[in-house]
């Protein structure tokens, strides 16, 4: 029986060790995932604010004005402004939207100075091509005439007999 016991007491230390060691490597993993969640979240902070860098914003609109894309280029100002409402490009670029702004209706006014002569070319050109189309189908219906009416004839042919003769 002491054999037994002895086993039986092996056995509950080993329990009550491998008990413990879970207990510990639990713990340890929750305090390490936290920190990493932790440290996931300041660096997720981090990246979005690095999206938001004054400068950054400012040469990205800089760009998009330059490349004629001004509702972009307004939108990315309106980013400057909402996140980095005090710093020395918020500055830059409410000038920038001034000249932005000036461009666009410049551009508009442009558009709509140009905008009957290009409509006037436009519907030339659609005239033309439709014209052209038209003559195309024109000149086949012609060089097919003949064979078309005496399609028509042969399709006929009966009922215009039964015609003729109800009449004679």
């Amino acid at each position: 029986m002491e054999q037994k016991e002895k086993i039986v007491k092996i056995a509950k230390s080993v329990g009550i060790f491998l008990l413990g060691a879970l207990l510990v490597y639990a713990i340890m993993s929750f305090t390490v995932d936290n920190n990493l969640k932790a440290d996931n979240v300041e660096l997720a902070k981090a990246l979005d604010t690095s999206r938001y860098e004054a400068p950054r914003l400012l040469e990205d609109a800089k760009a998009q004005s330059e490349s004629g894309n001004y509702s972009k280029a307004k939108l990315t100002l309106t980013t400057l402004f909402e996140n980095q409402p005090g710093s020395q490009e918020a500055a830059e670029g409410r000038v920038l939207l001034v000249s932005i702004e000036d461009e666009e209706l410049a551009a508009n006014n442009r558009w709509e100075a140009a905008l009957p002569q290009i409509r006037e070319e436009w519907f030339n050109t659609m005239s033309e091509k439709l014209l052209a189309e038209s003559d195309e189908e024109r000149l086949e219906l012609e060089k097919n005439l003949n064979k078309i009416i005496t399609d028509a004839w042969d399709k006929a042919k009966s009922k215009v007999r039964e015609e003729w003769a109800t009449e004679g």
